[in-house]
């Protein structure tokens, strides 16, 4: 006689998993934020090394749901080691290219970092039994959108200074120009609210996607 499969549980409040998940994005939105208050707090150019930071994040954001859907795939062993090499290679030249536009190369292991941190519920096992990849969906739809409305607000809306000013500008060395680079308090308020709201989700393991209009399944509906 075959047994039913077990059904999905409900994800009940959070763990130390869910914590530990969280920690980074909340660290990072620290540093951010103390960035954003007294810029050379932890570096004299730490504003123009966490707009690099943003723009992996970006990369990161597209990187992370493929990987993370290799991860829990019912391909074997082999293969899935395969997918997750030949993905890493991929992102890891694209990243790359960005290290030596900059002539920097800690970019490369930033990158992975944030990877990391992406995939560090899945790695966890936070998700409730069944549930995973719709974890991951749900993941990269809540990044990807906190990603854009938070770049649009931080470009709209007034966002004050503080710490920022126009000598500590001088002082990053920027050889561009764009709204980033001549107000770049509002890519310090972006990384703030960004990785607190990414953190947050993750504290609560997306709990309102496992109910009701589930999230993921709306983009797969898209």
């Amino acid at each position: 006689m075959t047994l039913p499969e077990p059904e999905p549980t409900e994800p009940q409040g959070y763990t130390i998993a869910h914590l530990f998940s969280a920690l980074p994005s909340f660290c990072l939105s620290g540093v951010f934020l103390i960035t954003w208050i007294a810029p050379e707090a932890l570096g004299e150019k730490m504003i123009s090394y966490l707009m690099l930071v943003m723009l992996l994040e970006f990369i990161n954001v597209h990187a992370a749901g493929f990987m993370g859907n290799t991860i829990i795939s019912e391909s074997g062993r082999g293969k899935k080691a395969m997918m997750i090499i030949g993905l890493g290679v991929f992102y890891t030249l694209f990243v790359g290219a960005f290290a030596l536009a900059f002539n920097q190369w800690w970019p490369v292991g930033a990158f992975w970092g944030l990877v990391f941190n992406r995939l560090l519920g899945v790695l966890l096992g936070k998700a409730p039994n069944g549930q995973e990849k719709s974890m991951i969906q749900t993941s990269w739809a809540i990044g990807v959108f906190c990603y854009v409305m938070l770049v649009f607000a931080t470009v709209i809306l007034p966002v004050p200074s503080f710490g920022v000013t126009s000598q500590v500008i001088a002082q990053q060395g920027f050889t561009m120009r764009g709204l980033w680079i001549d107000e770049p308090y509002r890519m310090m308020a972006f990384g703030f609210l960004y990785f607190a709201a990414i953190g947050i989700t993750e504290l609560f393991s997306y709990k309102w996607s496992f109910q009701g209009g589930n999230v993921a399944q709306f983009f797969r509906r898209s």
